[in-house]
């Protein structure tokens, strides 16, 4: 999912309170730093995960590749259940989710990308509070339930999964920075992604997160297994991702006014950006094609049909279909930008 312009008035969500959320960094709670000379780190960012966080417990998540991980929410309230625990961000969903509906949310999801910590976004969003300024950021309650979230809640059990998955974040590392990051590197640097930043982020599941960094970066959050043998989903997202910025030019130059209107477009954009990613990694990677065609399948609540590479590719583009005019208009780009021209 790539950012847009940002205006939210009124309610957006996201934050923590209490004690403030570390500040950004590339070695959190056990997590090996990874530091420059990458082009590419692998990080975490516990505030981007708080902020992500609440729009998940506050967002009804229907979107056929789900916005955050599948059965985030749920399991967020099963733990909450379990511990008698109810947060200011639980005890004002109703109120914070009808502002949401009414102000659009989207685009705010990717406010966090801009900052280094928690600290800095709450300070920035207090001083646009002020009478002096006319800017539009989260009013101050919202980020006093999300700040309370974050210490009652998110902030330990982010600081003791980061411990739990140290393996994981070696695993994506030696993968991304040993093997394929040189893979994805003419693509990368062929659509002015040189520098960036690969975020994993808790919340964060088939749909990823692509906008400016406040590093002057490319951030791109992806999905944080639990387990290193999973490692390889990181690259399934960021393939989805690397190709977001093909597919909406892709889909409305070959969609009419009346398609746009009717919302066939979203769900052309939808499946044209799990196909482009498919599209890459048979260019680039294609042994990670059949993972990433499983993976995309359960993460749209699909049965995978069984361990024959025919059987899923065939569920894989029944459940993701595109008009073979888009499909081609995203393979032609897609070799452009490989050829360099």
């Amino acid at each position: 999912m790539l950012t847009g312009a940002w205006l939210l008035a009124g309610c957006a969500s996201t934050g923590s309170t209490g004690a403030p959320v570390a500040a950004a960094s590339s070695m959190t709670d056990g997590a090996p730093a990874v530091q420059p000379p990458w082009r590419w780190p692998v990080r975490t960012l516990p505030h981007v995960d708080l902020w992500l966080h609440a729009f998940a417990v506050l967002s009804d998540d229907s979107a056929a590749v789900p916005l955050y991980r599948r059965g985030y929410r749920d399991s967020i309230t099963v733990i909450k259940n379990q511990r008698n625990l109810l947060t200011a961000l639980d005890g004002n969903r109703e109120r914070l989710v009808r502002g949401l509906r009414s102000n659009g949310y989207l685009d705010a999801q990717f406010l966090p990308f801009g900052y280094a910590n928690w600290d800095e976004m709450r300070a920035i969003a207090y001083l646009v509070q002020s009478p002096d300024t006319g800017a539009r950021f989260p009013s101050g309650d919202v980020i006093v339930f999300v700040q309370d979230e974050g210490t009652r809640f998110l902030l330990p059990e982010h600081q003791k999964l980061l411990r739990d998955r140290a393996a994981t974040i070696t695993a994506v590392d030696s993968l991304w920075q040993q093997v394929y990051r040189t893979k994805f590197e003419r693509f990368l640097n062929n659509t002015s992604q040189r520098q960036g930043d690969l975020v994993l982020s808790l919340p964060v599941g088939g749909e990823g997160r692509t906008g400016a960094g406040y590093t002057g970066r490319t951030m791109v959050a992806v999905t944080y297994p639990g387990r290193a043998s999973d490692a390889m989903e990181v690259l399934y997202v960021f393939a989805h991702e690397a190709t977001g910025a093909l597919v909406g030019p892709a889909v409305s130059d070959n969609t009419t006014p009346a398609e746009q209107r009717a919302g066939i477009a979203a769900r052309h954009v939808s499946s044209g950006q799990v196909q482009a990613g498919a599209m890459l990694l048979t260019r680039l990677a294609p042994e990670l094609l059949p993972g990433y065609q499983r993976y995309y399948l359960r993460q749209s609540g699909q049965r995978v049909p069984g361990e024959t590479r025919d059987a899923y590719t065939a569920a894989f583009n029944a459940t993701f279909t595109l008009p073979a005019a888009i499909r081609d208009a995203l393979a032609k780009q897609i070799d452009i930008v490989l050829s360099g021209i």
